[in-house]
């Protein structure tokens, strides 16, 4: 089996990739062009999907050797997740103005280990985007991400509560008038912060990311794949699909015997 001219792209598959890459590799194509081709291919099948045409990307898990990402850590139990948020809630701090911060980071770490918000997602929260009579959370769309509307836990909502009503108009008094649901600046810091905190009790968390890509790993495996990529905010399935843990058991032999980089 190779790959020929005459292959249909809707028809191919994953080791016939491998086998257009081979060939791509023969014929002298630079590294670049090459990933630069693969990515085309990404999105075609992403549009082919869109369309109804075909249920999966099979470019998703074909990658140029030594072009991917660090090897992603190994996802975190949606218990462990629990057991952090309950551990860091429940800490005791000394003075006021220390309790008010750390309920405000509670609020924050809820809503990355419950509803997988990143930093940009939470800069984007208003007041009027929390809804705790429905017991949900509107996440607004960004240039990356789509809207979406979340379901609380019912152990965020009273600390939630406490913050919006308590605490978030007195710990920055001169920002009590926004709409903004966390007043302060530079969130992307706290929350970096928050995970370094975390890590020096948990050193299996390695980052506020490794949090985020556990909680779409966890839903991975509870929810159907097209649910999840509404739920994390992906405007295309195959940002989803990433997050898919890759079984190539079928094609372990093929893949070690064709692999295009070997």
């Amino acid at each position: 089996m190779r790959w020929q001219r005459s292959t249909q792209p809707k028809g191919a598959e994953n080791l016939q990739l491998l086998f257009f890459l081979d060939y791509l590799k023969k014929e002298k194509c630079s590294r670049v062009h090459q990933k630069n081709i693969l990515q085309a291919v990404r999105i075609y099948y992403d549009y082919l999907i869109e369309e109804g045409e075909k249920e999966s990307n099979p470019a998703i898990s074909v990658r140029l050797r030594n072009t991917s990402s660090k090897t992603k850590e190994p996802p975190l139990p949606a218990g462990m997740l629990d057991e952090i948020y309950s551990w860091f809630t429940g800490l005791s701090l000394k003075t006021e103005r220390q309790k008010q911060l750390h309920k405000r980071d509670g609020v924050m770490l809820g809503l990355l280990v419950y509803q997988g918000l990143d930093s940009g997602d939470m800069e984007r929260l208003k007041v009027k985007d929390i809804q705790l009579e429905k017991g949900e959370i509107y996440i607004p769309s960004s240039r990356s991400n789509a809207s979406r509307t979340l379901k609380l836990e019912a152990k965020q909502i009273l600390l939630i509560k406490e913050y919006m009503d308590n605490i978030r108009p007195v710990i920055n008094p001169t920002q009590e008038a926004s709409e903004q649901l966390f007043t302060h600046r530079k969130i992307q810091d706290t929350v970096s912060v928050l995970a370094s905190r975390i890590k020096e009790k948990y050193p299996e968390v390695k980052g506020s990311r490794h949090i985020r890509s556990s909680v779409l790993m966890n839903w991975l495996s509870m929810y159907h794949i097209r649910q999840v990529q509404y739920m994390a905010g992906h405007r295309c399935i195959s940002s989803t699909e990433r997050y898919q843990k890759e079984n190539l058991h079928d094609l372990s032999e093929q893949l070690q015997k064709y692999h295009p980089m070997k």
